[in-house]
């Protein structure tokens, strides 16, 4: 079992979001991924629930190397992915994070202050 959890603090004029995946399971699980890309986050205000427009996305205007890969995450153990939001504007809201990996859903939201 893959649990996630997201969380963020401030890095110089940055906000840096970890996305941690534990698994809980007996057996290492592998993610396989269709591009280079590992992480997505999604920050949109937190006044607009779950539907509202983001206002960053970490894969926004970026480009990913176009080649399948896999992480292992061993049993008992856990990945950690990074990203980061380079000059936040004040405000509060809610950053969704995902791993981007295929045939599975690993993710986990934070409620944020800026």
């Amino acid at each position: 079992m893959l649990e996630a959890t997201l969380t963020s603090q401030p890095r110089g004029d940055s906000l840096a979001f970890e996305l941690r995946v534990e698994n809980h399971g007996d057996e290492a699980a592998e993610l396989s991924f269709p591009d280079a890309q590992r992480l997505r986050v999604t920050v949109s205000l937190a006044a607009g629930g779950d539907d509202a427009d983001p206002v960053w996305r970490s894969d926004a205007d970026r480009m990913f190397a176009q080649v399948v890969g896999t992480e292992t995450v061993p049993a008992g153990e856990s990945v950690t992915f990074e990203t980061a939001w380079k000059e936040p504007e004040p405000g509060e809201y809610l950053a969704v994070g995902e791993v981007t990996c295929q045939d599975r859903e690993i993710r986990d939201e934070e409620t944020l202050l800026t």
